[in-house]
């Protein structure tokens, strides 16, 4: 097969094996996965993704972008952007040509208060035997994604200091805005490729700072359930370093 593939189809190399998997998104949470394919590769992908849980009426999105990092800056090429407004929950199916400077990110963002929902991914496609054209957005140069701060952290959580950012476009009414937020996850490996075991699949999640504090106060008062909300594990890793929110 990869005999005939080359001479017959010689634009690509090999077939991206059909790779699928599940996420689940914490209470006001935003969640993150990039595909980014290892250093010297370009591929042509297909991607479908979408919610698979939700509640009709509620605030939670979804979309595929472009995002790069040059070694100093990360920045976020916002697109593609699904709002679901009912029960259903739509898939998005989308093409890429992705590199590993310039890769695919999923965005999810769960803008319920205290419930838990789960997305899918999947994705296939060809590695290209050349690199090919770099995807450029008209109009101006695109902000970082990730911004340190000296903003204070809100009182409930001001021992989180540390993990503290401003975060673009958390906020999916406000793309272009930056909010103070809280890194839960960061670049967390779910898939790797098996020639190079370079992670072709890697994970971030972010909370406003704001929201998070008003979920610990409830955490605190009992009236809700931090295992629910998707944040017992979050609390588990911050108080095995000696930071007890509740």
């Amino acid at each position: 097969m990869p005999d005939l593939a080359v001479s017959k189809v010689p634009f690509w190399s090999a077939i991206i094996t059909p790779t699928e998997g599940t996420l689940t998104v914490g209470a006001s949470a935003t969640a993150y996965l990039d595909i980014r394919p290892p250093a010297g590769e370009t591929w042509l992908i297909n991607i479908l993704t979408g919610w698979t849980s939700g509640i009709a009426g509620l605030s939670y999105w979804f979309g595929i972008s472009y995002y790069d990092y040059d070694g100093t800056t990360a920045r976020y090429y916002a697109s593609l952007l699904q709002i679901p407004s009912s029960s259903l929950h739509p898939f998005y199916n989308v093409a890429m040509v992705i590199t590993n400077s310039r890769w695919a990110r999923i965005g999810y963002y769960n803008g319920h208060s205290s419930a838990v929902f789960s997305a899918y991914y999947g994705y296939s496609g060809f590695k290209l035997s050349q690199p090919i054209w770099f995807p450029q957005r008209p109009g101006s140069p695109a902000k970082p994604f990730k911004l340190p701060t000296d903003l204070p952290l809100p009182d409930p959580i001001k021992p989180l200091d540390k993990y503290k950012a401003l975060i673009l476009g958390l906020d999916p009414l406000r793309p272009d805005d930056y909010e103070l937020a809280v890194v839960l996850e960061e670049d967390t490996p779910l898939a790797f490729d098996p020639a190079s075991g370079f992670p072709v699949e890697r994970l971030s999640v972010y909370v406003s700072a704001k929201a998070l504090a008003d979920l610990v106060l409830r955490f605190r008062r009992g009236v809700l359930d931090p295992v629910k909300t998707g944040y017992k594990k979050y609390l588990d890793k911050w108080e095995s370093e000696g930071i007890k929110l509740i």
